[in-house]
């Protein structure tokens, strides 16, 4: 993990390592569900949002977009400031506007005003995220904390999906805001737990936006890892719509996204067990192709079990995929400064993909999302091969890497 305080002295940089005390980490653990909450439920507050705001297709879009380029702006500031700040204070002006924002958002009745707040709450969301990924980066066993961080995060989706069907009676919008302002207002209570600062950098080691641009491999692994959330953005934003569009029951339907949310856990599982056998760009392809074939299965109308085989082939290539991008990444840039802005280009593409969707669904067809995120996909295939090609690990020297794994 390129992150880990081991790894940063062996990339020869100059840092100071304080310890990150247990309780510190479970409290960071924590806040990575809360600043990930509006992301991990999305389907839940766009299902709820389309009965009581009466949204029509291109409106969904939209507002999911609102949800995720919140967290996109305040990932790239944090990725460039947060090494420089007060880490408690940082949090409790992530959380208050995180709070702020989707109790807001619960007490208006129409589309047009429930952006901004929105809006608001991703950015407290997507700093408060950035801001415990960074303190669990500082913990000597980094890779576990990270472990532990996913598992409570898939834990806290499948609980909330399952709930979809409480969620989507009308009038229950500003219930499931309400909820997500309260978990905000819980973050807070584990603030006093963060330390104030983590590894202190040198100030000419911080990452400025310029210095993205030095390295073309890097940019292009970023671009790839921006292009892959595109898909993501705008299947996760109107997967509620098909599963609804094919009539599926709201029970039924949550009890689908839970079931293929926690199949995920078996594409990252898979991935650590093949670890670098087959190289970057094979399993990066394997994972494309998964994907193409889930997304060509997910076409309106689906019965259930149509609906639960794609979704669950879905997010098993999607975390499949995700390892190995973080891997691309690191190989093309040890010193950690790329792997820390991967979250913002991924919040980023995760805002892009539900514009571009908005920009082509109609009432009668959910279809371009499919083409949207099918041809994202293989775009962000493209951009990954040239980092794959120049890594150690790639397909050439995969037969080497076989025995060494």
């Amino acid at each position: 993990m390129p992150n880990c305080p081991k790894s940063r002295q062996a990339a020869g940089l100059n840092t100071t390592v304080p310890t990150v005390s247990t309780n510190a980490a479970i409290a960071a653990i924590f806040l990575t569900v809360v600043g990930a909450a509006g992301f991990l439920v999305l389907p839940v507050i766009l299902g709820a949002a389309v009965g009581d705001l009466a949204l029509a297709a291109d409106q969904v879009g939209l507002l999911g977009s609102s949800l995720m380029m919140g967290s996109a702006v305040s990932a790239i500031g944090a990725a460039m400031l947060v090494r420089r700040l007060n880490w408690r204070w940082l949090a409790y002006a992530a959380l208050a506007l995180e709070c702020i924002g989707f109790l807001l958002s619960s007490q208006v009745d129409s589309y047009p005003h429930i952006m901004l707040p929105l809006f608001l709450a991703s950015c407290g969301g997507g700093a408060t995220l950035s801001l415990a990924l960074t303190v669990l980066s500082d913990h000597p066993k980094a890779e576990r904390m990270f472990g532990f961080a996913l598992t409570m995060q898939v834990a806290f989706q499948v609980v909330g999906l399952l709930m979809l069907s409480w969620f989507m009676v009308p009038g229950r919008l500003d219930l499931c805001l309400n909820v997500l302002a309260g978990l905000a207002v819980m973050g807070l209570c584990v603030v006093p737990l963060l330390p104030k600062h983590g590894v202190v950098i040198a100030t000419s080691e911080h990452m400025s936006a310029a210095d993205i641009l030095k390295q073309p491999l890097g940019l292009l692994s970023l671009v790839g890892c921006l292009l892959f959330f595109v898909n993501i953005g705008a299947v996760w934003a109107y997967v509620e719509r098909m599963g609804s569009a094919s009539e599926i029951s709201p029970r039924l339907l949550g009890q689908a996204l839970a079931g293929g949310v926690a199949t995920g856990m078996l594409g990252s599982l898979a991935a650590a067990w093949q670890g670098r056998r087959l190289g970057y760009a094979l399993p990066l392809a394997i994972a494309v192709v998964g994907t193409l074939i889930a997304l060509f299965l997910m076409q309106v109308p689906m019965t259930f079990v149509e609906f639960l085989l794609a979704f669950a082939l879905y997010n098993f290539f999607w975390n499949y995929s995700l390892t190995y991008q973080y891997a691309v990444v690191t190989s093309v840039d040890q010193s950690g400064r790329y792997i820390a802005a991967t979250p913002a280009f991924h919040a980023l593409g995760g805002a892009l993909g539900p514009i571009a969707a908005a920009m082509l669904v109609t009432q009668n067809s959910l279809l371009p999302i499919n083409y949207v995120a099918g041809f994202a996909v293989i775009l962000s295939l493209a951009a990954f091969y040239p980092a794959t090609s120049a890594s150690p690990d790639s397909w050439v020297n995969a037969k080497r890497n076989r025995r060494f794994s």
